[in-house]
């Protein structure tokens, strides 16, 4: 637990089953994935001959390249594992097929917690819909939304609310104030209503990091932390930006931002 804890990961392993993405946020302006791809992805990648994920100013360019080969990556361990899968699981270049596969591989190892995160809730739904009478999410598998404004929030969560399971938000980078409709009612994927704070069973929150990271008011982190503690909803505090530099020190930082709980299982 002590080295995840220290440097604020919530997960352990990350898997990455898709290569490559497309901008679609305003936290995509400084992506590190993208960061990495331009860095070491310029020699060639396996199924993609030119090996270039990114333009020319470092971002992703929208090629895609799914690995079916490494699906097996999970099923090899036995100990709890807390897995993330890299990089956008529901981007639209990836099919449902694809998806599928993920999602048997987390039904056959049931001692891991796979975290799928997203900022394509409308592509998440969509194969929650095709699946139908093929399966649902398992319980060890956690559908993850991105959120980095406020106009995020408002846009994406209605249709994040739709899909059944477990669901968590990631605020990170968190570069505006944001309000949670923790008290306003949703349907789900049945037409029944109820309101979000049912429906969301954690919340992960982060500023940007990297050279051109943009800076995250404390106060912003703070607002998130107390309406999730007035929801009892567990929070996990990953990084904050203290004098204008990134610190992952919880000694650092305002107290109401030093907390870290999850309901998944980190060792």
């Amino acid at each position: 637990m002590s080295n995840n804890f220290e440097n604020g990961k919530y997960w352990q392993v990350g898997v990455e089953l898709v290569s490559g993405c497309s901008p679609c946020s305003p936290g995509c302006k400084n992506c590190w994935s993208a960061a990495l791809a331009h860095r070491f992805y310029r020699e060639g990648e396996p199924g993609h001959e030119s090996g270039i994920f990114t333009d020319e100013a470092g971002r992703f360019n929208g090629d895609i390249v799914v690995h079916p080969e490494r699906l097996c990556i999970p099923l090899k361990r036995r100990k709890l594992t807390v897995y993330s899968i890299w990089n956008d699981w529901a981007h639209e270049a990836v099919d449902h097929d694809f998806r599928r596969q993920i999602m048997r591989v987390a039904e056959d190892c049931r001692q891991h917690t796979v975290l799928a995160l997203t900022k394509r809730p409308e592509v998440a739904l969509d194969f929650t819909r095709w699946m139908g009478d093929l399966g649902s999410f398992p319980e060890n598998w956690w559908n993850g939304l991105t959120i980095c404004t406020q106009q995020e929030a408002d846009k994406k969560l209605p249709i994040f609310l739709q899909i059944p399971g477990n669901k968590f938000l990631n605020f990170e980078p968190l570069l505006e104030n944001i309000i949670l409709p923790f008290n306003d009612e949703f349907p789900d994927l049945d037409g029944c209503y109820e309101d979000m704070r049912h429906n969301i069973k954690a919340v992960i929150l982060g500023c940007e990091t990297g050279r051109k990271a943009r800076q995250m008011n404390p106060d912003w982190a703070i607002n998130i932390v107390r309406q999730c503690k007035a929801d009892d909803i567990p929070i996990w505090v990953k990084q904050v930006t203290v004098n204008g530099k990134v610190s992952k020190n919880m000694s650092d930082w305002p107290d109401e931002l030093r907390v870290r709980e999850l309901p998944w299982v980190i060792k």
